[in-house]
């Protein structure tokens, strides 16, 4: 929410508040949800709904019970997306959301990010924060063509920064948001 296909992205308010709670310092995480008042056989549910893409091993088995699926949303392990936008791996420095990248005193980690898409891409943004200010890096993505991918590898500084994570939309405002990682303040001489 909102749902304003003005914007040029979907889910603003959820998003800033997940800026928000990163920035207040304890990790916390925002799963994809939908809301059903009313279903009846006519309506179409998949198309609308968002859906957490959890990172696991392997799919569990119903008869071994439901942790590793809870593991993974409580580790941050996850992205979310209405399906017409994927991005099935995500990392800086080598470091997957939900985890804790130390920060080398000197360079600038790799952003990597692997996309799939069904409609063209409008824009990708590198999101971090400070512990109280909100940052957005734009990277333009107008040259794809419908049912694509492409890996992005990305030098964004985050010098100064306690987080970081990553979205990606496309020319009909569906996309897709990684989990934050989070940044740890460079130790002496950790090159």
């Amino acid at each position: 929410m909102p749902a304003d296909l003005s914007r040029p992205k979907l889910g603003e308010r959820v998003l800033d508040l997940l800026d928000d709670m990163s920035n207040w310092g304890q990790p916390k995480y925002v799963p994809g949800e939908v809301d059903v008042f009313k279903v009846d056989p006519t309506h179409e549910l998949y198309g609308h709904m968002n859906i957490n893409y959890l990172k696991l091993d392997k799919v569990p088995r119903y008869r071994d019970g439901w942790q590793p699926v809870l593991d993974a949303l409580r580790q941050g392990r996850f992205f979310v997306s209405t399906g017409e936008v994927l991005i099935p791996s995500f990392s800086i420095g080598g470091t997957e959301s939900g985890e804790t990248l130390p920060l080398p005193a000197n360079g600038q980690p790799e952003l990597r990010a692997s996309l799939q898409w069904t409609f063209p891409l409008q824009f990708a943004e590198i999101v971090s924060g400070d512990g109280a200010k909100v940052y957005w890096q734009r990277i333009d993505l107008t040259d794809t063509t419908p049912f694509s991918s492409r890996t992005l590898r990305l030098n964004p500084n985050p010098t100064g920064r306690k987080w970081v994570r990553f979205e990606v939309w496309d020319v009909a405002a569906n996309g897709a948001f990684t989990q934050p990682v989070w940044l740890d303040e460079p130790l002496a001489g950790n090159n």
